[in-house]
């Protein structure tokens, strides 16, 4: 007993699988092959949803993260300008200046303990004009030491204030306040503080000078109140969601992290992407750090002393967890909105299936009835859509079989053969004329385009380089405050800006919509409208100016807000004239960027264009050799056998054996264009010269018509030979009629239409 041949397995390949699935009936290849593609792109789509999602949650997370950062740059900044302030309070006092002058030691360190316990200051000290140490706040005899060497006390010895970030030896620190070296520790040998020193002034003379700082090292007040500010507590399982540390060097100094005895963790180690990219290079780094056994997000940024060298960090970390649970509850969501999806349409499928495949199932049970034989079976018709109609047709079919079968079934196929001949090849003839009448369009494109070039000014775009910023660039102010109109005014004017200042919006929003303006610097507090509305209401009016938000400490999140929407940036209140200078500069060389990149990109556009241009086209000098040509002149002069690199610098006559331009030397173009017959190279083309305007070259372009010549040819010739064998198979047909009209007594008006019609057709491809 034989045994059935094993079935192909499916995997194997392409042939093998159609012949797996062909024993399958058509219900089971519809439902299989549908339930397939849904399941194939439900798995594609989850995949790529779920990674997307995942994607975007983490670069939500990291933009957050960025301005987290940035607020955290700013309060510490802003903790150093509140100290510089303070010290400028006490230093412009006239009691101090009188103490000073006195000579009174004793009420001078009194009054300087006084103020640094109110101001939480960790030294506060007083010199005369040659250095020397004059009283300290925490030291109850000071020694007159000099101080003078640094840079802060430096500048206030010159008159002028200071305030920045410093690293001091502990020595100094110790000396200064004796608690400070006690809080260093032994081991550590200076600390990173905020000091700020202002010049004691009487009568435009320097009398001393009034410095004082805050230690950074082990002092918890900054970072707390950065964690305020940014993670307003928030919490995840019981941990502060997230961490701000403070870096000098590559040692942590201050932190809000807590180890399990509830103190800070002081002395950790920066990561090595902190230490290169950000201690060495002075970078902004973004990072995954692994903190008391949980993976944080960490931003970290440079701090700088007043030197602008990078003396530490400031990092701002949050948990991955809470990003990561978001991630997975949106991916698990979307899975099981997959797969109900996936389930839901396995059953539409199935039932639709089966619906579409009963009538399909009546008509093969009829059609096999009539191949046996017996065309008086009907299918029934149930609905009037595209399967009724297709059954309607069938039962149709199947009455008109028996009468026609007799009829027409020997001298139809003949007949209906023959036709098919002829008609196909007459197809082939009307499809010949019509690739030549689309060559022949080609060359009308040639006539537009040398028409259009012939009338152009200049045809080569000229780029200029990179433009000063323009000092007639207009500036338009908006402020409720007049005294920072006038402060901004009086700078931006003595720049050599055109400047308009305003209280009202509504005349800002007029100006906009009356004259173009390159920035506009306005206040996101106004009175009459928000920030977002008044950015939103200036972008409509002139979306490619640049504006500048003007925001107090309170409004800095509106701000950032903003500049998310499309304003430039945002200047924090109270701000001087350096300050708003300098935006408004930056401002106007971005603007000046952005369009210096449009007109390159124009410029690309425009040669890319020119070189895939289907025409030859060259540029000619007085002595007729060629100085520029674009890819289809190469491959016009490659016939000649000129290499690439030898066409650019030769002459017309070099390249193609004459000289088109010859009896134009020295004249105006010639109206129209001329066939050229280019025998070096054995090409036809078409020729349009025509000069360029206020240059002395010359356009040549030549539109290569050799294939559209030849093709006309050959279509001349196979319309011949089509209407001659058209003819000769239409009278063959014409005695085979009258034979069977013979045989059969009578000629059908089928017969007669269709000769009539076979006639009329050969006519027709006579006269074409």
């Amino acid at each position: 007993m034989d045994r059935p041949a094993p079935r192909p397995l499916p995997w194997k390949s392409w042939s093998a699988f159609t012949s797996w699935a062909q024993d399958f009936s058509l219900k089971q290849k519809v439902l299989g092959g549908f339930l397939g593609v849904v399941v194939l792109v439900g798995i594609f789509t989850s995949f790529i949803g779920t990674r997307l999602a995942r994607e975007t949650i983490m670069d939500r997370a990291r933009r957050e993260l960025q301005g987290n950062l940035s607020t955290a740059s700013f309060i510490l900044k802003n903790s150093l300008e509140n100290l510089q302030l303070k010290i400028r309070l006490w230093a412009g006092s006239e009691r101090v200046a009188e103490a000073l002058a006195r000579g009174n030691a004793e009420e001078i360190r009194n009054r300087l303990a006084m103020v640094a316990a109110e101001n939480d200051m960790d030294f506060l000290s007083m010199i005369n004009e040659k250095g020397q140490v004059v009283a300290q706040a925490y030291v109850a005899e000071s020694k007159p030491v000099d101080v003078s060497t640094g840079p802060l006390i430096k500048r206030a010895l010159e008159g002028k204030g200071a305030a920045g970030l410093r690293i001091l030896p502990a020595a100094r620190l110790a000396r200064e306040n004796p608690a400070l070296g006690k809080r260093l520790g032994d081991k550590t040998t200076d600390g990173m503080v905020m000091e700020a020193a202002q010049p004691i002034m009487s009568g435009g003379k320097v009398l001393g000078v009034l410095y004082g700082g805050i230690l950074l090292n082990n002092n918890d007040y900054v970072v707390n109140r950065i964690s305020r500010e940014v993670f307003r507590g928030e919490t995840y399982g019981n941990k502060p969601i997230g961490e701000v540390t403070v870096f000098q060097g590559s040692n942590c100094i201050s932190t809000t992290l807590r180890g399990s005895d509830g103190l800070p963790l002081a002395g950790l180690a920066a990561s090595g992407t902190v230490g290169t990219k950000v201690l060495t290079q002075g970078e902004v780094g973004m990072t995954w750090e692994d903190l008391q056994g949980s993976t944080y997000l960490a931003a970290t940024e440079p701090l700088f002393d007043l030197d602008k060298n990078i003396v530490g960090a400031i990092q701002v970390a949050t948990l991955e967890r809470p990003i990561s649970s978001v991630a997975d509850t949106l991916v698990a969501t979307f899975m099981v909105v997959a797969l109900f999806g996936a389930l839901l349409m396995g059953a539409i499928s199935y039932f639709l299936v089966k619906w579409i495949n009963r009538p399909l199932e009546q008509m093969l049970h009829a059609a096999k009835r009539a191949a046996e034989g017996d065309l008086s079976h009907a299918v029934p018709v149930f609905a009037r859509d595209e399967i009724g109609e297709l059954a309607a047709t069938f039962n149709l079919m199947i009455r008109n079989l028996a009468e026609s079968q007799r009829k027409l079934e020997e001298w139809g196929k003949q007949l209906a053969t023959k036709v098919a001949e002829q008609v196909g090849e007459l197809d082939q003839a009307r499809e010949q004329v019509a690739r030549v009448k689309k060559l022949a369009s080609l060359e009308k494109m040639a006539d537009g385009m040398a028409h259009l070039m012939a009338h152009i000014s200049d045809p080569m775009l000229r780029v200029s380089g990179s433009e000063e910023i323009s000092s007639t660039s207009r500036v338009l102010v908006l402020d409720s405050d007049e005294k920072v109109l006038d402060v901004c005014e009086r700078i931006l004017v003595s720049e050599g800006f055109g400047v308009k200042v305003t209280t009202s919006v509504q005349e800002a929003l007029k100006e906009l919509e009356k004259e173009f303006w390159d920035v506009v610097v306005a206040d996101i507090d106004m009175p009459d409208m928000g920030g977002k509305e008044l950015l939103k209401e200036i972008k409509y009016r002139q979306p490619e100016v640049q504006v500048i938000m003007t925001a107090p400490f309170k409004s800095t999140e509106a701000a950032i807000e903003t500049v998310k929407m499309g304003a430039y940036d945002y200047i924090p209140k109270p701000f001087g004239p350096h300050q708003i200078l300098l935006m408004v500069y930056t401002a106007l060389q971005t603007r000046q960027m952005l369009e210096q990149t449009r007109r390159q990109h124009a410029e690309q556009r425009a040669e890319t264009i020119f070189q895939r241009l289907p025409v030859a086209i060259a540029l000619a000098d007085k002595e007729h050799r060629v100085v520029y040509h674009n890819r289809a002149f190469l491959e016009l002069a490659a016939h000649s056998g000129q290499e690439p690199d030898q066409v650019r610098g030769k002459t017309f006559e070099e390249l193609f054996g004459q000289d088109p331009l010859l009896q134009f030397k020295g004249q105006e173009e010639a109206a129209g264009s001329r066939w050229l017959q280019l025998e070096k190279v054995g090409r036809t083309a078409k020729l349009y010269n025509f000069k360029i305007p206020e240059e002395d070259l010359r356009v040549l372009m030549l539109l290569d018509i050799t294939e559209t010549v030849i093709k006309d040819q050959q279509a001349d010739v196979f319309k011949a030979e089509t209407i001659s064998k058209a003819q000769q198979v239409i009278h063959q047909q014409m005695r085979v009629a009258q034979e069977i009209a013979g045989l059969l007594g009578e000629t059908t008006a089928e017969t007669k239409a269709a000769l009539f019609e076979l006639i009329k057709l050969a006519r027709e491809g006579a006269v074409r």
